[in-house]
């Protein structure tokens, strides 16, 4: 009977190293990622908040390109050290220092390290169905923006992100027309201002 219950006590465990190993393996492979996006967020009900689509582009060294063209356009680009947030119909430009906190940037989950993936979530398998399998990702940090992540996969591809905050609404982000380790210039990943555009330094 002892052998059964240390059985049991253990699987949890074994199965939760299984899917942060399993993880962090993908994501060890992808060097860079670029391709379009379709973006919804959805009420604690279901009901639909909000749409947008565009296009991203994300490298190893924390360095993102984030280009929403659908309802509004809106860029956030970082080098990896700062973030500037743009909006072009406001002429508005905000500056900030990156957060390297994966609970508050989930870009980074594919262009930061992914050992820090381990450091800043408890890592679970949430489903599995022949080459798809989504991670449930749950920040260990205090007050992050989102309570849980899942990410999906095919094969070695990411598929999609699901965002779910503490008030229960949700954001789904789903890839499409992926494009991966083909190398990006890094000159993307630095922002000059339009002349007249309003600078927020944060």
């Amino acid at each position: 009977m002892r052998k059964y219950v240390m059985a049991a006590l253990l699987a949890p465990s074994l199965v939760w190293a299984g899917a942060t190993d399993e993880l962090l393996s993908r994501l060890q492979k992808l060097q860079s990622l670029k391709g379009g996006f379709e973006q919804m967020v959805l009420d604690k009900g279901g009901t639909h908040m909000q749409q947008a689509e565009g296009t991203f582009q994300v490298a190893r060294g924390n360095r993102f390109y984030w280009s929403t063209t659908s309802p509004f356009s809106q860029l956030a680009v970082s080098n990896g050290e700062t973030v500037w947030v743009y909006d072009e119909d406001l002429e508005q430009v905000v500056i900030r220092p990156l957060s390297n906190d994966l609970g508050e940037t989930p870009a980074l989950l594919f262009s930061g390290k992914p050992a820090d993936v381990a450091a800043a979530f408890s890592i679970a398998e949430q489903d599995r169905n022949g080459a798809e399998i989504t991670y449930r990702l749950t920040p260990k940090g205090d007050d992050p923006l989102f309570d849980q992540l899942d990410v999906s996969f095919k094969g070695d591809q990411p598929q999609s992100m699901r965002l779910q905050d503490a008030l229960g609404q949700k954001t789904i982000i789903d890839f499409r027309e992926l494009t991966i380790n083909r190398g990006i210039d890094a000159a993307l990943f630095q922002f000059e201002p339009p002349e007249g555009t309003d600078i927020i330094q944060q």
